[in-house]
This record gives structure tokens, C-alpha cells and sequence, in this order.
């Protein structure tokens, strides 16, 4: 198991670093050049514009062809983005290639995660299930906490096309190790696995009759905003009071670095928590977190609000993706991870939009706070759905023991 997992986890590395790395970047690039906040965060909405409407069928075109084909589209859009903006500056070209480069790398984004979520579910046993996605979130924040600081510095140094050259053939490096013998079984060439094998369902609608399916998803919208609009917020936020980008990338380091620390202990604290009580608790760090930064500009201070951040929502991504995995009914796991994932980008498509649009009028400090209370109320909505989630787990528990 740990070995062909191992595996996945490489091609989630490389991938994670360049499409996280890609959306870091553009910021910035867009900032230097006079964006306003409203037109970052159009430039960041767009990176949700493909997951919102093409997950599901994402989803689909995995079980019934493999993670062959699906990835090698991933690997192409991340590359083309590094291309697009390698090859078109902003300050010739204006947003434009941003643009475009949000678009492709969301399209890798949702590709890599529908593949990889998908692989280490398959390749776990119900016991280690949860030890693999936490294994699995472990990567991406060892991603997250490596690459802003690298990228902060690279774009410090030598310019923001240092990132865009990695970007533009890291992707097709891994494209090429693919094709060794090593990688074979853990990427086989046809559809397989429980969502391959099983009978399709007529509506994806179905999943919204399971109460516990259905409050799992809704949290998972709640946390994904939460996490997207606040790497679009603090960005802008540590902009306005005059942060360099390699502070910049230091703040974000410590959300990740947090985020890499809560679930190495992981394990530790599913002893005596439970996944749901746990994704509640993720829920009030966050929104306490959000509710702190406005009050400081300090490069210190503000790396600590960022760590409590990472506290909170670096334990959400291990138990939500164990939560969709163990609930989804047999033969739709695929078509789970796709639903999930395109509501979190549907509201990721919108929140942007309307928290920049919204930061342009009040400024970024006020839009914090705004943030602060939407997860302060899905702090409450999780604390109100707990029955219900924690007896179908339990449930769930009984029949595999």
C-alpha cells in the first residue's frame, strides 16, 4: 500500500507546488501591476471556473477511463499556464495571459485532485483510509509551506518569471516519468476500482437526500471559502500595509507550516476527537484567525494569525476527504469527490469575486471580518448537523469492524 502511495504523492507534489505556486504568483504579478482588489479576485474566481462546472464529469471520465488520461490533461494546462505567462509579461501584456494561466491552472487543479483523492482512497484499506488522506495532506502542506517562501524570494530576486519557468516544465517532467515501468500499476491504463465497477446513479442530486452526505458537503463549502477567499484577502491585506513579497510568503509560510504541524499530529488527535467534532473546531480557529488579522501590520503578528489559521483549517482536508470517501454509497465514490468538488468551487467561482468587489469599498481589514462571521456561521451550522454525521460514522464503523 505505502509503496504505490508513495507514488501518487510525487505526482501530487510536483503538481501541488505549481498550481498553488501559479495562483501565489499572479497575485502578486497582478498587484505590481496596479490590479485592484476586484480585479484580483475576478483573476482568482476564474481559477474556479472550470472545477465549478466540469467536476462531476471529471469525476466520471476517471472511473470509466482510468487516471492515465485525465492527468495527462493536468499536466498540459499547468504547463501551458507557466507558458502563458513566460511568454507573455504583464507589463507588455497586461492581465490578459493572468487570466488565462488562473483558467488552465484551475483545470490542472481539479484534474490532479480528482485523480489523486480517488488513488489513495483505492490503494488504502478501510483501517488505514484515513492515515493514507492524512498522508496525503501532509503533501500538500509541505507544498504549501515550501513554495510560497521560495516563490516570495524568487520573484524578490530574479522576477516573476523564475516561478514561471518552473512551472512551464516541472509539469511535463513528471508527464515523461509516467511512462516508466515503476509507475505502471499505480496509473493503469483503463477505468478500475469501486466507481468504475459499480452502477452509475441517474441523479447526482441523490447525495442531498443523505443528511450526513449532505452536511458534509455543505462544511466542505464553508471550509473551502474560508481557505480561498483568505489566501485572496491576506495577500491584499498584507499589500496594503506595506509588506515586501518575501514577507508576504513568510506569512503564508506559517499558515502551511501550521497546517504541516496539525496533521503530522493527526493521528495523535484522532484518538480522542472524532472527524466531525474536529472539522467544528477547524471552524472557530478559523473564523477567530480572521477575526485577529485586521488588528495588526506587524510581519510577526501577522504570521501568527496565519499559523492559527493553519491550525484550523490544515486539520479539515485529511477528515473531509475520509468523510466523502466512507460515505459515498458503493460504485459513486468517483462522482462524489466530483460533486464535492464542484460545489467548493462554485462557491470558490463567487466568493472572490464579491469579497474583492467588497474589499475595493471597505478595504481588505473590513472584508477579514466579513469573512470571520460567514465561518463563524458554519461553525454553527457543523455543531447543529454533528448527530447526524457522527451516528452514520459510527454506523459505518460497526459494518466494517
Amino acid at each position: 500500500m505505502y509503496a504505490q502511495l508513495s507514488k501518487v504523492l510525487f505526482v501530487l507534489l510536483i503538481m501541488h507546488s505549481c498550481t498553488t505556486g501559479m495562483r501565489f504568483t499572479v497575485t502578486l504579478d497582478a498587484l505590481a501591476h496596479e490590479a485592484s482588489s476586484f480585479e484580483v479576485g475576478a483573476m482568482l474566481a476564474s481559477v474556479s471556473l472550470f472545477p465549478a462546472f466540469c467536476a462531476i464529469a471529471a469525476g466520471r471520465w476517471l472511473d470509466r477511463s482510468g487516471p492515465r488520461p485525465p492527468l495527462y490533461l493536468a499536466i498540459l494546462c499547468a504547463a501551458g499556464a507557466g507558458g502563458a505567462t513566460l511568454l507573455f509579461p504583464t507589463a507588455s501584456a497586461g492581465l490578459a495571459p493572468l487570466f488565462a494561466a488562473c483558467l488552465m491552472v484551475g483545470l490542472a487543479f481539479l484534474l490532479t485532485n480528482t485523480v489523486v483523492q480517488r488513488l489513495t482512497g483505492d490503494v488504502a484499506t478501510p483501517k488505514t483510509r484515513a492515515f493514507a488522506f492524512t498522508l496525503l495532506s501532509i503533501v500538500t502542506a509541505s507544498s504549501g509551506l515550501l513554495t510560497p517562501i521560495i516563490t516570495g524570494y524568487l520573484v524578490e530576486h530574479f522576477g516573476f518569471s523564475s516561478f514561471y519557468v518552473w512551472v512551464a516544465f516541472a509539469p511535463l517532467a513528471v508527464g515523461a516519468l509516467t511512462f516508466l515501468p515503476f509507475m505502471r500499476k499505480v496509473l493503469p491504463a483503463t477505468g478500475s476500482g469501486r466507481g468504475a465497477t459499480g452502477s452509475r446513479p441517474k441523479r447526482t442530486t441523490d447525495f442531498f437526500k443523505d443528511p450526513a452526505m449532505r452536511a458534509v458537503l455543505g462544511a466542505s463549502v464553508v471550509v473551502s471559502v474560508a481557505w480561498e477567499v483568505g489566501n485572496l484577502l491576506i495577500p491584499v491585506y498584507c499589500t496594503s500595509v506595506k509588506c515586501t513579497p518575501s514577507e508576504i510568503g513568510w506569512i503564508l509560510g506559517s499558515f502551511s507550516a501550521a497546517s504541516f504541524a496539525v496533521r503530522l499530529l493527526m493521528p495523535v488527535l484522532m484518538r480522542h476527537m472524532n472527524e466531525w467534532h474536529m472539522i467544528a473546531l477547524t471552524l472557530l480557529l478559523s473564523a477567530a484567525s480572521f477575526t485577529l488579522f485586521p488588528f495588526f501590520e506587524n510581519t510577526l503578528a501577522l504570521m501568527t494569525c496565519a499559523f492559527i489559521l493553519g491550525l484550523g483549517l490544515g486539520a479539515s482536508l485529511p477528515n473531509m476527504m475520509s468523510l466523502v470517501y466512507r460515505l459515498s454509497p458503493k460504485g459513486r465514490v468517483g462522482e462524489a469527490i466530483g460533486l464535492r468538488l464542484m460545489m467548493i468551487n462554485a462557491s470558490k467561482a463567487t466568493f472572490p469575486v464579491a469579497m474583492g468587489a467588497l474589499g475595493a469599498v471597505i478595504g481588505a481589514g473590513a472584508s477579514l471580518w466579513g469573512l470571520a462571521v460567514f465561518v463563524f456561521l458554519g461553525f454553527g451550522y457543523a455543531l447543529r448537523s454533528a448527530p447526524v454525521v457522527i451516528g452514520a460514522t459510527e454506523a459505518l464503523h460497526e459494518k466494517e469492524d
